[in-house]
């Protein structure tokens, strides 16, 4: 019963804090302003905040629905969804259409950054399921292993452009991979809603194979589970939920790990509610965070990630205390 009354308390937090994140930012709006549509505080309201609220409930619960399912894949409660590398192949390729944007007219927009940046997410997926898969069987060593490989070598490219790089280049790099809802826009949530909600639809055919998996590969095997289909569509899921969030918003920590690691120590690892609740209370921490970034130094704004690594790292700080404490 608790795990249910944990999803529900999930749901409202998400909603307390899009109500909350919505009154937050450099322009005071007051409620009366929202019944007159010419207003000035109505347009920001609906055009900009809404948005951006939105985004936030939607990257954030993808981030945090990824992490859940990348820990369900290495049976480790502390893993990312970074570790595996396509966090830095959208960084990559983000930070090749921001240097080359200099030169390429083409490239000079906010759509080549985030066309580029899923699709370099989907390459660091690709390659690493090559290098994972032998003889049909994907290893998950080897995806740890693929997955350290791709991030050094992407971060390595990273170094290079960034020093080729000018200092308006170098700035937008920076700006973009501390990760930023400032674009949040209805046309991109339009264009990307599908990814962001992905995990939601999929969620009930995943939850019987990963409870399954818990128990070990050899085990779920004798159980009828199709292990090798089953990695594989997690690998992918995790490149599409993750490449989607990180090319639209840039890099947010700590959401995709620590979300799911806190649901697991307050209702268990039954993915019947870990997904939902990893899903709620991500988009929920994620929209609060983005609340905070827009009041701290109001009117300039700091970028979420900062904000979110800020709530997180505590929380693994308080978590080796107690791991100390129980030795």
């Amino acid at each position: 019963m608790k795990e249910k009354y944990f999803i529900l308390f999930s749901v409202l937090f998400a909603i307390l804090a899009a109500i909350i994140s919505s009154q937050l930012g450099a322009m005071e709006i007051t409620w009366t302003e929202l019944l007159f549509a010419d207003s000035i505080g109505s347009k920001v309201f609906f055009e900009l905040r809404i948005p951006r609220i939105l985004l936030g409930i939607l990257v954030g619960g993808s981030l945090a629905w990824s992490g859940a399912l990348a820990q369900g894949l290495f049976r480790n409660p502390i893993v990312d969804p970074g570790l595996i590398g396509i966090t830095a192949g959208c960084s990559l390729f983000a930070s090749i259409a921001i240097v080359l944007g200099g030169f390429i007219p083409f490239l000079h927009s906010i759509w080549s950054v985030v066309i580029f940046s899923f699709v370099g997410g989907m390459i660091s997926c690709f390659i690493i399921f090559i290098f994972a898969n032998t003889k049909g069987k994907t290893d998950i060593e080897s995806i740890l292993l693929s997955g350290i490989a791709v991030n050094s070598l992407c971060f390595s490219f990273i170094g290079i452009l960034s020093y080729l790089a000018s200092e308006s280049q170098l700035r937008n790099l920076s700006l973009w991979n501390m990760g930023s809802l400032g674009g949040a826009s209805w046309n991109l949530l339009q264009s990307f809603s599908i990814f962001y909600l992905l995990p939601i639809f999929v969620s009930p055919f995943l939850v019987k194979p990963l409870n399954v998996l818990i128990l070990g590969e050899r085990e779920a095997g004798h159980l009828g589970v199709s292990v090798e289909i089953l990695k594989t569509l997690m690998i992918v899921l995790i490149g599409i939920s993750v490449g989607s969030c990180i090319s639209l918003v840039g890099n947010i920590g700590f959401i995709g790990l620590a979300v799911p690691h806190i649901v697991r120590l307050a209702i268990g690892q039954d993915y019947r509610h870990l997904l939902y609740a990893s899903y709620f209370l991500g988009g929920g921490l994620l929209c609060f965070a983005d609340g905070i970034c827009r009041v701290i130094i109001a009117p300039s704004e700091i970028p979420v990630g900062i904000v979110s690594a800020l709530l997180g790292a505590p929380f693994f700080l308080n978590l080796i205390l107690k791991r100390k404490q129980s030795l």
